[in-house]
């Protein structure tokens, strides 16, 4: 894992928690691994990435939204050419 200067997340209800890359690299494993383009290894490789975005598009006292961070994972695995997860 990358350092993270990201350590909060709005969530849809409005409430702000930790935040926690592992649950993103969960969620794009279970999607690489329903559509066989991937395993934990790349969804961990690909988790960094979306956090060094993260970190370049956020402040480090800025909070970012679950639909910020949705639309960077979906925008990553298209860069990435794994469509099928990105849906």
């Amino acid at each position: 894992m990358i350092k993270n200067k990201i350590t909060k997340i709005r969530k849809r209800t409005g409430e702000v928690v930790d935040f926690d890359q592992e649950k993103i690299t969960i969620a794009i494993n279970k999607a690489l691994t329903v559509t066989n383009e991937g395993d934990i290894k790349k969804a961990k490789a690909l988790s960094d990435k979306i956090i060094s975005i993260l970190n370049k598009r956020f402040r480090k006292d800025e909070i970012p939204t679950v639909e910020n961070i949705q639309d960077i994972v979906e925008e990553v695995l298209i860069l990435e050419d794994l469509v099928k997860s990105a849906k």
